[in-house]
């Protein structure tokens, strides 16, 4: 039986758990309430000073949904690889990496990083990032990072997209798919990745001082450019799940 649940939506936190605390309980989210759902449209990590809170704050949370930004799938490269590159500078990663294992456990002069002495907190993350979800639909909403594969405009297409084509509908911007008409026939999809104050062209009244969220036909976009305007925005929505 479909049950009716509030949801509060959060997404591209970066880092900035004392934002996001102050903007759940604006909104009056309650973690011990088990008819709160709070879920995350992904990029929990870099840029922000505060990543290990935000991994405690989620770890510990009790009726969630996390799905996966791209700075997912950037750290889980890199734990991968070792191999520093110029975006893990530009994206704030060695920021991330200084919360996670100390401010002097990564040599910025180094291209590589020998993650082996550091198992238990790479475990964690990567623990941590493999149980996040690609989406997540209720009755009326689909929420993914950036957007949905090519032609996942179905419940069954969506399933059935390969993770390659997740991963890569991570990194588009909505900006540059949505026209003005419904993304999705039947539901509204709800984003991050973007922030809404580059919804000019579908709003002209907005200015770069504004973040908050973006309603458009079909769409809602969530992204306060929390990095930038240190604002969190928090979705309220009630749906069944």
């Amino acid at each position: 039986m479909p049950t009716n649940r509030k949801l509060f939506v959060v997404s591209d936190i970066h880092g900035h758990y004392t934002l996001l605390k102050e903007a759940l309980d604006k909104a009056h989210f309650d973690p011990d309430n088990p008819e709160h759902l709070l879920i995350c449209c992904g990029d929990y990590f870099d840029r922000g000073n505060e990543n290990l809170q935000v991994l405690q704050f989620f770890e510990r949370l009790k009726h969630k949904v996390l799905l996966r930004g791209n700075h997912e799938d950037l750290l889980l490269e890199l734990f991968q690889t070792g191999q520093l590159l110029p975006h893990h500078y530009i994206n704030g990663t060695m920021k991330t990496l200084e919360n996670l294992f100390g401010k002097y456990s990564i040599d910025p002069l180094d291209d590589t990083i020998d993650f082996s002495g550091k198992t238990r907190m790479v475990d964690r993350i990567c623990d941590f990032i493999t149980n996040t979800q690609d989406y997540y639909e209720t009755s009326h909403y689909v929420f993914v990072h950036g957007w949905f594969p090519e032609n996942a405009t179905t419940p069954s297409a969506r399933a059935s997209a390969s993770c390659e084509a997740w991963e890569e509908a991570r990194w588009i911007k909505w900006t540059q798919e949505y026209t003005g008409e419904r993304p999705i026939p039947d539901k509204t999809l709800v984003c991050g990745h973007m922030p809404t104050f580059f919804a000019h062209p579908f709003d002209p009244d907005r200015t770069r001082d504004n973040a908050d969220i973006f309603y458009g036909n079909g769409l809602i976009a969530i992204d306060g450019g929390t990095y930038e305007t240190k604002q969190v925005n928090v979705l309220v929505l009630e749906d069944q799940l």
